[in-house]
């Protein structure tokens, strides 16, 4: 009986380290057994020919996005209704991700003597603000697709006349087919989506700006 009591000690404090070592490893201690994957955008910056560097410095402000203000991927398979993945998200929330894009796309475009970011503190004669309204997944259809809608206004920094301070605000969208139904080809799809509306802004602001050189 002696043996025995000196004995349980050591048993039920050897089986105890390999109880938690086993909860541990399937998260019993708020640890996930699943790997959460990270998706980014990616294109190369767009090449504009047949376009003069205009003398103008440009601030890309911080945009902003109601519906998805987080990092979480959301998609969509019925009418009124969005989900969110639980292991796949954006590598930060897609406000950020759309105003960095932009702001590579447009000092890379070399059309403005400068482009800042809001981060950056510079002044700057004209300033690009937005509004991220879609940015996700469209599983409603037969192949899923990617939807990017942005509000984009282009203003002057130090205009005091609010009747000639916004040069332009306008809607851009587009949709782009993913490969496969995966949150990979999403972001591929994402990125295309992207490079065709930074495109587009891009023109429209140069287009824009042109004007006050004449």
């Amino acid at each position: 009986m002696k043996i025995f009591l000196k004995g349980f000690p050591k048993i039920y404090f050897v089986s105890l380290i390999a109880f938690f070592l086993i909860l541990g490893g399937c998260g019993g201690f708020g640890g996930s057994g699943t790997k959460t994957d990270f998706y980014t955008l990616e294109y190369s910056p767009l090449k504009l020919a047949g376009m003069n560097t205009l003398p103008f410095t440009i601030n890309i402000e911080r945009f902003k996005s109601p519906l998805y203000n987080s990092d979480k991927i959301s998609y969509k398979k019925n009418d009124f209704q969005t989900d969110e993945y639980l292991y796949h998200r954006w590598e930060t929330d897609p406000a950020r991700l759309v105003s960095y894009f932009l702001f590579r796309d447009i000092k890379s475009s070399g059309l403005f003597k400068g482009v800042f970011t809001y981060e950056a503190g510079f002044p700057a004669t004209y300033s690009v603000s937005g509004t991220v309204d879609e940015f996700f997944e469209d599983d409603r259809g037969k192949t899923w697709e990617a939807a990017l809608s942005l509000d984009i206004v282009l203003m002057a920094t130090n205009e005091p006349d609010l009747s000639k301070k916004i040069l332009f605000q306008k809607k851009y969208s587009t949709r782009k087919v993913c490969a496969e139904k995966t949150p990979k080809a999403l972001a591929e799809a994402m990125s295309k989506a992207m490079n065709e509306l930074s495109g587009q802004i891009i023109t429209d602001i140069h287009n824009s700006l042109s004007k006050k050189t004449e």
